[in-house]
C-alpha cells in the first residue's frame, strides 16, 4: 500500500441489526494534483507586473472580486494552483484580458500516438 502518493485511511462504523456495530477500514486512493509551477509562475509574474504597471493593489483587487485578502494573494502571488474562476476574476479587477496574461508559449510533449491510431 506504501507505493501509492496519497493514501487516506477513513474508519466506517456501521450499526446494522440489532445494534451490533461493525468496523470497516477502508483506503481511498486519492489521484495527485496536477501543478505547473513553472507556467503558473509565469502567470503569476504576468498577474504582479500589470497589477504594478496600473498601480492596482492586492486591496483594489480585493474590493473589486469581493475575494479575501488571502485569496487574492493565493492567485496573484502564491504558490499553490488556482482556479480559472478566480484567475478571471482578477482579470476582471486588473481590467485585462486574459490573452495579455496567457500569451507566451509553453512546451509541448511528445505524446503517444492517439488511441485510434494505435489500434489500426
Amino acid at each position: 500500500m506504501n507505493d501509492y502518493p496519497k493514501i487516506r485511511k477513513t474508519t466506517i462504523l456501521f450499526q446494522i441489526w440489532y445494534n451490533k456495530i461493525f468496523i470497516l477500514d477502508v483506503y481511498l486512493f486519492m489521484a495527485e494534483q496536477y501543478i505547473d509551477k513553472e507556467n503558473l509562475e509565469i502567470i503569476r509574474e504576468r498577474l504582479w507586473a500589470i497589477s504594478n504597471k496600473k498601480k492596482i493593489t492586492l486591496e483594489d483587487i480585493q474590493d473589486r472580486t469581493g475575494f479575501s485578502y488571502s485569496q487574492v494573494h493565493r492567485i496573484v502571488r502564491g504558490s499553490n494552483n488556482m482556479s480559472v474562476s478566480g484567475l478571471i476574476a482578477v482579470c476582471k479587477a486588473l481590467e485585462v484580458q486574459p490573452r495579455e496574461v496567457f500569451d507566451f508559449e509553453i512546451k509541448i510533449p511528445k505524446h503517444l500516438p492517439l488511441r485510434r491510431d494505435r489500434k489500426a
